[in-house]
């Protein structure tokens, strides 16, 4: 392994100098500080050497922070400059070429004895909260902020801007496999060891990651009781309310923490104002689980809830559920409305526009004319876009009034299609009970999701939910259908109701 490492560092020799290893190396990886011959500019260089014992999820891993390097744009991103696949006497390499803003990693910086202030430390989490605002809002989810991820420059005992390092653990919220655990070990909240990492699961790395800059030590070296840690912090002489609003981040419990990277950068300065309101809301409101909650099969999953719209039917080969269409309440109704009304208005005021258009030999010599002619042509544009307007308030009415769902579940193949009158059903999911590795319920109890290998539809999307507003359903509604699907996936060989 450690020949096709350094083969895969002679091929690009010729263009990068190499200057040091950077970062902790990760299985097959290995991540270099170089500067470019040719631009004379720092870069870091990452390579994956794939070998016959390369795992698939290492490769994709790979690629897919190459995809997401190209894609984002932000002070705290490396910037995307080049990736190739190098050939080697053993296999192949895959090397990714980043920005470097110079500067150490916060665990370098540590090691050598920085000290940090409460300025600097409040500056940091700024820098870092405003990224993971970026990144939350692309429905990403880091799921590795440590020390050593982070590089800060720091001038004239100043500190400039702080930068992520490596990207590769960067995955989209809604397609995590719970089968994976990713992660630094005094930085994962007690969720992500189970593998269903939330965006509330980055703030407790970033706080666990502040407080290892105020003491030097990881979460798991403080003293504390069951996964509960209280941080203070005398030594460092970090106001108590900075270290009320670290230990917010720090919360065990996803509730006890803020709900999103904005609140906990608009209470940075304003701690107890931005508490007190959410212990308000917890008094008023009951308490909802932010992350999936897996629901486990049990002898109640066949007990179909009082109340439900849902039809249930059993087959000689399958049993079928029928989900009513949302009707009239729904919120396909509501979003309906706007593109109606402007539709309609559009196409009235078309219209009027068109018949002010009258056929004469003095048409096109007079000006009355040419305007009632530019006016017909101003209504024909406004005809074919209130149309389209029509079309997409129509299409959300007939998701409400006429579109029922079809859950069928077979011996071994779930099949989940939208049904209207008088056309072909349209399948969504064909999978195999095989194939399935999650069946969950979402945040709020609002929505089931469905996690594939391999969807075998004409969209093959790897990910499904139904949502309470895709339906005539409810949230026990939504429970009982988890239940019931995660039954029938740990009971090969039979179909539910049997």
């Amino acid at each position: 392994m450690a020949s096709s490492k350094s083969a895969v560092i002679e091929r690009l020799g010729d263009r990068y100098e190499i200057l040091q290893p950077i970062g902790q190396p990760f299985g097959q990886q290995q991540q270099l500080l170089a500067r470019d011959r040719q631009q004379q500019r720092p870069v870091v260089i990452k390579s994956l050497t794939v070998e016959e014992n390369t795992l698939p999820e290492d490769i994709s891993c790979f690629e897919r922070e190459i995809h997401l390097l190209k894609s984002l744009s932000h002070p705290t991103i490396p910037r995307y400059l080049d990736s190739s696949t190098v050939n080697t006497p053993d296999g192949k390499g895959l090397v990714l070429v980043q920005t470097h803003a110079g500067g150490q990693t916060l665990a370098e910086q540590v090691s050598s004895g920085q000290v940090y202030s409460e300025a600097t430390i409040k500056a940091i989490a700024k820098q870092l909260l405003q990224s993971l605002i970026y990144l939350h809002g692309q429905g990403l989810v880091h799921r590795d902020i440590n020390p050593e991820n982070i590089t800060l420059v720091t001038r004239n005992l100043l500190p400039g801007q702080a930068c992520w390092l490596n990207l590769g653990t960067v995955q989209y919220v809604q397609v995590q496999r719970p089968d994976t655990l990713v992660g630094t070990y005094g930085y994962m909240p007690p969720e992500q060891v189970g593998g269903e990492a939330t965006f509330s699961s980055d703030l407790y790395s970033l706080g666990a990651t502040l407080i290892y800059l105020a003491t030097g030590c990881h979460l798991g070296e403080l003293p504390g009781q069951r996964l509960r840690v209280e941080f203070v912090c005398a030594a460092t002489r970090l106001s108590p309310r900075f270290q009320q609003w670290l230990n917010w981040l720090i919360k065990p419990s996803v509730s006890d923490r803020p709900v999103s990277a904005q609140q906990a950068l608009s209470a940075l300065n304003y701690l107890p104002l931005a508490m007190s309101k959410q212990r308000l809301q917890r008094l008023w409101r009951s308490p909802k689980a932010r992350g999936p909650v897996p629901i486990a099969p049990s002898a109640q999953a066949q007990a179909q809830p009082f109340f439900t719209q849902i039809k249930s039917a059993k087959k000689s080969r399958s049993f079928e559920l029928v989900v009513p269409p949302a009707g009239l309440r729904s919120v396909y109704c509501k979003r309906a409305l706007p593109p109606l009304l402007v539709g309609g208005a559009m196409l009235a005021l078309a219209l009027y526009l068109m018949t002010l258009l009258t056929f004469s030999p003095a048409m096109l010599t007079s000006f009355s004319g040419l305007a009632a002619l530019a006016a017909a042509c101003l209504g024909i544009v406004g005809c074919v876009y209130s149309l389209r307007f029509l079309r997409s308030g129509l299409a959300l009415l007939d998701n409400a009034l006429l579109r029922q769902i079809y859950i069928q579940l077979e011996a071994d193949v779930l099949l989940i299609s939208y049904k209207y009158r008088w056309r072909s059903p349209v399948y969504i999911v064909n999978t195999k009970r095989s194939d399935i590795y999650s069946i969950s319920a979402l945040p709020n109890g609002e929505a089931l999701r469905i996690l594939t290998h391999q969807n075998r539809t004409r969209v093959r999307y790897s990910c499904y939910k139904l949502a309470v507003s895709d339906g005539a359903l409810s949230h026990r509604d939504i429970r009982w259908l988890t239940s019931l699907l995660n039954d029938w996936r740990h009971q090969p060989g039979r179909c539910a109701g049997n």
